[in-house]
């Protein structure tokens, strides 16, 4: 016989209820000792009864949900007495159970969260300790939440399936208890399983094949200053794949609510597992960048590309600061060529390469780990060189008082060209190439003849052999003929130079026999006349030049003239 009571002693533990729960309602059924005779009940409410031991030992309560969410038991704790309970659908299957407080320090509630689909469900309440006669109560809270675990996914064929980059809520039940879910990739890419952590509790987490292989394992820390989520990632092609939650050994994550998200970044660059030997090895090309992830120490990843001819190749692997990972290069009958590791030092950053002569034909790449490369996200490429400028498309304008130009057509959208001296030394360094030509504005190459060294380099290639490239003189003006030039010695009057068969704005310069400079004159016309004071009483000699726009100054002439 069940008898519904209020007592005064029960206050507080209803005020607690009321206070997690919301407002109380009293229940007064008797006979709710089967799933078939069990009492409906809304959720969010308080409930009440006794279980008497005059043939009455269980109460069974009914619920219904409307939506998928997540159900929340609670129930008070008394020192002295305890009650067990279960939460169950119509066919028995237990989601949760467990039993209250009955210990000296017994106050609050006794709670269970769990996640449930739409449907009827059943709360079995039975007398664990010394609890008959004594007055219950208890609630089932519901919050309405599609994004969370919903039992019984404790196997593969009954995963539930979740969205990707969506966070979810889930809880384990009991110390055997295990958590699936099932994802589909819709491309190739890198996944990424982000799990909450937290001091004292260990979630022991994997991402798996459908057919149970497993991708990635790892267990959760549960040292006392963890304070973030983990994340562990792994590349993986198109498909469906499980995520497995459960108990790591030491059974310390029973109902502890965990909260993950699946990442997923669509790539063809990251590798794809299972790539843990030659056959299994990654096809990828030359010139573009990889990235991976081993997922533990023995891990190792391959890779395989192709020469259709012979080549110079360089491997080259991302540095990080404490942390190294080995490569090696095999031939096809897979016969080591070499090997490296990448540079590990708190200053370790950029690249580490080694350069190889290949011959035609297939090779594999493995990536080891060589120091703490756990789950660390490492970059790849396999590169060639860029073949080598034409020096004929490289033009080059040696001008006269303004900057020299040196144009290099023929070239690729965001190729990079570099100018070296006759020394070898570099002098400047194009932006990535727009079009099909770059110009560089130099501002001296050299009034005489010389070269320049040119080389080009492709987007995901090695930089190219270096190209001679020979350019001309800075232009100077023709020299003027002697038969064109006139001086007159004249006397008690200035004397005239005058010089024919020029061009318009020529500068003509005279000079002493001893080569100073003595005057200038611009001509307008075809011919100059410079006016001299005094070249000498006697015979003697002149030089004369010519200096044209755009061009230097030329050769001297030297011209005679009489005595006055």
């Amino acid at each position: 016989m069940k008898k519904y009571l209020m007592a005064a002693s029960a206050f507080l533990g209803v005020l607690c209820l009321i206070l997690v729960s919301g407002a109380l309602k009293v229940s007064a059924n008797v006979g709710q000792d089967s799933l078939q005779a069990a009492k409906p009940i809304n959720v969010n409410a308080v409930n009440q009864a006794i279980i008497n031991e005059n043939g009455d030992y269980e109460d069974y309560w009914k619920f219904t949900l409307t939506k998928p969410g997540q159900v929340t038991f609670n129930m008070n704790n008394y020192s002295g007495y305890s009650w067990g309970f279960e939460i169950l659908d119509a066919n028995g299957y237990v989601f949760t159970d467990g039993a209250t407080d009955n210990s000296s320090k017994a106050m609050g509630v006794t709670a269970r969260k769990v996640g449930l689909p739409a449907g009827t469900y059943y709360v079995h309440i039975m007398d664990d300790w010394n609890s008959y006669n004594e007055i219950y109560y208890f609630s089932v809270n519901f919050a309405e939440n599609a994004n969370m675990e919903y039992e019984f996914n404790d196997s593969s064929s009954t995963a539930n399936k979740i969205k990707l980059n969506t966070p979810y809520l889930g809880e384990i039940q009991k110390y055997d208890d295990e958590d699936y879910y099932r994802l589909t990739l819709p491309e190739s890419g890198a996944v990424t399983l982000n799990m909450s952590q937290k001091t004292g509790i260990q979630w022991n987490t994997s991402i798996l094949t459908l057919e149970g292989e497993v991708l990635s394992e790892f267990t959760t820390d549960d040292s006392s200053n963890v304070t973030k989520p983990t994340e562990r990632t792994v590349g993986l092609p198109k498909g469906e794949y499980l995520i497995h939650i459960r108990n790591d050994w030491h059974y310390n994550s029973t109902y502890q609510p965990y909260t993950f998200i699946v990442k997923f970044a669509k790539s063809t660059t990251y590798e794809k597992e299972f790539n843990d030997n030659a056959h299994q090895a990654n096809s990828i090309g030359v010139g573009k960048n990889y990235y991976g992830n081993l997922q533990d120490f023995s891990d190792t990843d391959y890779f395989t590309f192709s020469l259709s001819k012979p080549s110079s190749v360089s491997l080259e692997m991302g540095r990080k600061p404490s942390v190294s990972w080995d490569m090696s290069l095999y031939n096809s009958n897979g016969d080591e060529l070499g090997s490296f590791n990448t540079k590990d030092d708190q200053f370790a950053k950029g690249i580490e390469s080694m350069r190889y002569s290949l011959p035609a034909g297939r090779y594999y790449i493995s990536v080891d780990d060589y120091r703490n490369t756990g789950n660390n996200k490492y970059q790849l490429a396999v590169k060639v060189q860029t073949p080598s400028i034409s020096s004929k498309s490289v033009q080059i304008t040696n001008y006269v008082g303004k900057s020299d130009s040196v144009k290099v057509s023929a070239l690729a959208k965001g190729d990079v060209v570099k100018l070296f001296d006759s020394k070898g030394k570099i002098f400047a360094t194009s932006k990535p190439a727009s079009g099909s030509s770059t110009t560089f504005s130099i501002k001296q190459l050299g009034k005489n003849a010389g070269f320049i060294y040119v080389s080009n380099t492709k987007s995901g290639m090695l930089e190219s052999s270096r190209v001679k490239v020979s350019f001309k003189a800075e232009p100077k003006t023709p020299k003027p003929s002697a038969s064109n030039i006139t001086i007159k010695n004249n006397k008690g009057k200035s004397d005239t130079v005058i010089v024919k068969g020029l061009k318009k704005s020529d500068v003509v310069k005279l000079y002493s026999s001893s080569g100073k400079y003595l005057s200038s004159k611009t001509s307008n016309s075809s011919s100059a006349t410079i006016t001299v004071k005094q070249l000498g009483k006697g015979s003697g000699s002149a030089y004369v030049t010519v200096t044209r726009p755009g061009m230097n100054e030329s050769d001297k002439v030297k011209k005679t003239f009489k005595a006055e």
